[in-house]
C-alpha cells in the first residue's frame, strides 16, 4: 500500500514539475518580449527544473560552470519545507538576476573596448 502511494506522489510531483517547467518557458517567452518580465530568469528557472526530471539534461547542463553551481544549490530541495522552499527559490532567483545582469555588463564592456579599437 505504501508504495502505491509513493508512486502516486512521485507522478503528482512530475505533473506539478512539468506544469512548472511550461509555465516558465511560457513566462521567459513573453519575457524575451517584454522588458518588464525577466525572461532568462523564467528560462533558466525551467531548465533547472527539469533537469532534477532528466539526468541526461542534468548532464548537459553540468558541462556550463554556471549552469551546475546552480544544480548544486538545488540539490535537496524537494526534501525541505515548503516555507524553506520558497525562501530558497527566492534566493536562487535573485542570484540568477544578478548573474544575468553581470553577464549583461560584461557583454557590453566587451562590445565598448571592441567600439575602441576601431
Amino acid at each position: 500500500m505504501q508504495s502505491e502511494t509513493r508512486t502516486l506522489d512521485d507522478v503528482t510531483a512530475k505533473l506539478i514539475a512539468c506544469a512548472v517547467i511550461v509555465a516558465c518557458l511560457a513566462l521567459g517567452a513573453i519575457g524575451l518580449l517584454l522588458p518588464l518580465i525577466p525572461g532568462l530568469l523564467f528560462l533558466a528557472i525551467a531548465a533547472t527544473v527539469a533537469a532534477r526530471l532528466s539526468p541526461a539534461f542534468e548532464s548537459t547542463l553540468r558541462r556550463n560552470a554556471t549552469l551546475a553551481g546552480y544544480l548544486d544549490r538545488t540539490n535537496g530541495f524537494l526534501e525541505l519545507p515548503l516555507g524553506q522552499m520558497i525562501r530558497v527559490a527566492c534566493l536562487l532567483s535573485v542570484r540568477m538576476l544578478v548573474d544575468g545582469i553581470a553577464l549583461l555588463v560584461a557583454g557590453v564592456m566587451k562590445l565598448v573596448k571592441a567600439a575602441e579599437r576601431v
